[in-house]
């Protein structure tokens, strides 16, 4: 095909276009952006933050803990293979994803939050695996002197000085499985050469509830799962294989393992799917520690006593905190700090705890929801060994209801020493108790303690609201009134040549000292006589001052009956109270008595001199003036003395009685003579 012939001026205009187009490809391939070069930066600076290669830091990601993953777990045998991470998008965007492995921080509780059928894993990498320098803070060696002689069997006798309540072989209840409700040892971990022994151990905080009106299964329980073995890195239900033991099932709240471990240890925390009749989700704290169980649980003992109750408030202690041949320095250092304990209490009736007893911070968390009751916690030194112990005031109670209890630990961030044994960071939680508070809801019996000259006095003594409606008032009055027979009797005492020589004294065995100890011991016990209520049925119980009438006015037994004429008409036993200051200014109505025991009377006669005539009634007087103790059944108290207290029950609504001993079988007594005829 010929071409068409151009003219000269478009054949000029044909070139200026081709040369230009050459011009502008020639610019185009000359931009500087397709040449490499480099030039000096400044460094960026250190810090936790991601930067883009812009040098723009790029915000955090939910958890960048998370993100930090080897390339080695990028695939993960037998555990749903590779799972892609884009630490820069929302993982909306990308689809649903397994939960990452967290890391776990040696003595450092980690907090989560579980729906049904969910699984939370942990790891405690081997670097992480370095013990403690110390053990923890040693409460009763306070200028670091360590007690780790757990073998030792040098306790004293007596309840307050019981260690074995702290659990098997001393070791406060901490077993190997400590799941096992019935104290069966858990699967041992065959222990290899090198490594370290590491003890993981989970508390529920919150469970999901009921959401029907009747319910007789227990809540459903979280499940721990523990590998060691970098072949099963996300041990839980779907992921069984190479686990250190068997799944433990959480019980109370509460589960722990420890492992011989030379390399990483891997953790799963798994929730059920639930049952028809239960709604919520879980949450919960796990630890791992190379230095003992971060949570601890004693299913062994309360380590706890009842004193007292009344209709509205009650009164524990704690055993002896103390060995009996421990410093002065010990028992000031236990004296000088903050009760280390605390006490929780829920009304039988409105119990809601199944499934949480044995945690901490589930009993924590349902106590701070009932603002009514209200516990009172404090170190004393009361009774004759004046040995450091714990003391919980509970008020905001109801009479005649039945209540459960649990005392706790609050440990410190190192953990706590106590008696030889290391409680963790996560603090102890002993064993469930119940008791029950006094029926008569007039309040004519009233708990009083720390009083002032009667210091050894706790329990509860006759009483009436409607008179004396505050508690201290009521308990001064008594302390004043005891104070002043207390200073008649030393004027009487100043007559006896006390500070002479040997063999001038009255007694080789006794002095004055003795005398003034026992007197007052035993004044306080006859004029605050121990109350309980009229209904009470006890045998070895006195009915006191049945003429008055109960603060609401009415008599006992209608004050007109056939049987009050024949058993008790105007015999003053029953129509008066031991102390004129009850009947003539307290009026506190008919009550019971439980009687001060006989052997009090019996030593203040052995211990202070002749001249002052003292001496103890028989027959029939002394049944009604004084009360024997058991000898048969020395937890029962059928008599009433400095330091009674009761076994809690862990098993039924009612306390059994315990007699303690400190120091000295018979604790006191003292005496004016008209009131030990009484």
């Amino acid at each position: 095909m010929q071409l068409p012939k151009l003219t000269p001026l478009q054949s000029r205009l044909l070139a200026s276009v081709i040369a230009t187009c050459l011009l502008i490809i020639i610019w185009i391939s000359f931009q500087p952006h397709h040449f490499v070069y480099a030039a000096e930066l400044s460094p960026l600076p250190v810090s936790p933050e991601e930067y883009s290669q812009l040098g723009q830091p790029i915000p955090e990601t939910r958890d960048t803990r998370i993100l930090e993953l080897e390339e080695e777990e990028e695939v993960e045998e037998g555990n749903g293979g590779y799972v892609p991470e884009f630490a820069y998008f929302d993982r909306s965007l990308i689809g649903r994803q397994d939960e990452e492995v967290v890391d776990l921080t040696n003595n450092e509780k980690r907090e989560g939050e579980m729906n049904p059928g969910d699984t939370r894993n942990f790891v405690l990498k081997s670097q992480s695996q370095s013990k403690r320098t110390d053990a923890g803070i040693d409460l009763s060696t306070p200028l670091g002197k360590r007690r780790h002689d757990n073998d030792s069997k040098d306790y004293t006798s007596g309840v307050l000085d019981d260690l074995e309540a702290l659990g098997p072989e001393g070791s406060i209840g901490e077993l190997r499985r400590n799941n096992l409700g019935d104290g069966e040892q858990g699967p041992t971990v065959t222990k290899r050469q090198n490594g370290n022994q590491v003890y993981i151990s989970v508390n529920t905080c919150r469970q999901p509830a009921p959401n029907v009106t009747l319910i007789t299964e227990d809540p459903p329980q979280l499940t721990l799962y523990i590998s060691t073995s970098s072949n099963n890195k996300k041990p839980g239900p779907d992921a069984t294989n190479d686990l250190a033991t068997e799944p433990v099932p959480l019980q109370g709240g509460y589960a722990n393992f420890s492992v011989q471990a030379d390399s990483d240890v891997y953790v799963g925390v798994s929730a059920p799917q639930l049952t028809r009749g239960w709604d919520g989700s879980w949450s919960f704290e796990v630890a791992a520690s190379t230095d003992g169980f971060y949570h601890s649980s004693n299913d062994e003992s309360t380590f706890l006593f009842l004193v007292d109750t009344d209709s509205y408030s009650a009164l524990f202690i704690t055993p002896n905190l103390t060995m009996e041949d421990s410093s002065p320095e010990e028992k000031r250092s236990w004296m000088e700090r903050e009760i280390p304990f605390t006490m929780y209490a829920f009304a039988q009736n409105d119990w809601g705890m199944e499934g949480l007893e044995r945690s901490m911070c589930g009993l924590r968390g349902q106590f701070n929801s009932i603002p009514s009751i209200k516990v009172e916690g404090k170190m004393i030194d009361r009774w004759a060994d004046r040995r450091p112990k714990g003391q919980f005031y509970i008020q905001g109670l109801n009479a005649s209801t039945t209540y459960n209890g649990f005392l706790a630990m609050n440990a410190t961030e190192d953990g706590m020493e106590l008696l030889g044994n290391r409680v963790g960071s996560g603090g102890m939680v002993w064993k469930q108790f119940n008791w029950t508070t006094k029926a008569n809801v007039d309040s004519n019996c009233q708990v009083v303690f720390d009083l002032p000259f009667c210091s050894d006095t706790a329990y509860a003594v006759p009483a009436n609201p409607e008179k004396i409606n505050n508690v201290t008032e009521l308990a001064l009055l008594y302390d004043r009134n005891a104070s002043a027979y207390y200073q008649n009797f030393l004027n009487s005492l100043d007559q006896v040549a006390c500070n002479t020589t040997g063999t001038a004294q009255y007694s080789l065995a006794r002095n004055c000292d003795d005398c003034r100890r026992d007197y007052k011991e035993w004044l306080c016990s006859v004029l605050m006589p121990r109350c309980e209520d009229f209904s009470a049925a006890d045998r070895w119980l006195i009915e006191r001052n049945i003429g008055q009438p109960f603060p609401n006015g009415t008599f006992a037994y209608n004050n007109n009956t056939k049987e009050f004429k024949e058993n008790f008409g105007d015999r003053l036993a029953y129509n008066t109270s031991r102390n004129p200051l009850i009947k003539e200014e307290i009026q506190p109505g008919p009550y019971k008595e439980l009687l001060p025991c006989e052997d009090l009377c019996f030593d203040i006669v052995r211990s202070c001199p002749a001249q002052l005539k003292f001496g103890c009634p028989s027959g029939r007087g002394r049944d009604m003036s004084y009360g024997r103790r058991d000898e048969e059944n020395p937890k029962n108290i059928t008599c009433n003395f400095p330091g009674a207290v009761m076994e809690l029950n862990t098993a039924r609504a009612e306390a059994r009685a315990v007699m303690p001993v400190m120091g000295r079988v018979v604790l006191v007594v003292g005496s004016m003579m008209a009131l030990l005829l009484v």
